[in-house]
Parts: C-alpha cells; structure tokens; sequence
C-alpha cells in the first residue's frame, strides 16, 4: 500500500499546487475586473490613477521577480536536504544537487526575465 500511495501523492502534489495558484490568481483578477464593472454600472467614475493601481494586482513583471526569488529559494532548500541526507548517505548529494538544479534555473531564468523588462513599461 505504501508503495503505491506514496508516488501517487508525491506525483500530485506539484498539479495541484499548480492549479491551486493559477486558481487564485484567476479568482484576483475576476474580483478585480468585477469591482470595475460595478463601479461603471453604479456611474461612478474611475480614476486612472485607480485603474494603474489595479493593474499592479497582476503586474507581469513584479511577478517575475517574486517568481524568481521563490524558485531559487524552493532551489536551495533542496540543496541542504541534499546535504543533510549526504550526511548519512554520501551518494544521495549529487542526485538531490541534480533536482535542486531546475528550480534554481527557473528563478534565475525568471529573474532575467524581470531585469530586462524592469525598464519596460507594462501594457
């Protein structure tokens, strides 16, 4: 049982964390793009300045940064789990090293992504 109910878990928890941000940011936006229309259907008027400060709420760019920023950190944890289990087992730090690698290249690949469009203004 045990075989079985522990790669099923670990194989899924990356999907639904997946979908439970990109759920949450869908849910951000609709509330966003709701209170707008509600406001307009109420006649009220909007501000720019109220509408720049809605569109931070999903910034692309912003959004790199702290993409990258948690890869490289979900990056590094691996890599002291890797060292911690190489304590006791000393060929357990390459392959952890190994996982450790994609996170870290997605956060720097994110973070190149936010340094190049930091001067861009977003659309």
């Amino acid at each position: 049982m045990e075989d079985i109910l522990v790669p099923i878990v670990l194989f899924s928890v990356v999907p639904v964390c997946i979908w439970l941000v990109s759920y949450f940011n869908y849910r951000k936006r609709l509330t966003a793009h709701e209170t707008v229309r509600h406001a307009i259907d109420s006649g009220q008027t909007i501000s720019p300045e109220l509408i720049e400060k809605m569109s931070l709420l999903v910034d692309p760019i912003r959004a790199d940064l702290r993409r990258g920023v948690l890869f490289i950190a979900f990056g590094a944890a691996f890599g002291v789990l890797g060292l911690m289990i190489g304590q006791q087992e000393g060929e357990a730090i390459m392959p952890m090293f190994g996982v450790a690698s994609f996170p870290v290249f997605l956060g720097l690949a994110y973070l190149g992504l936010w340094a190049f469009g930091h001067g861009q203004k977003s659309a």
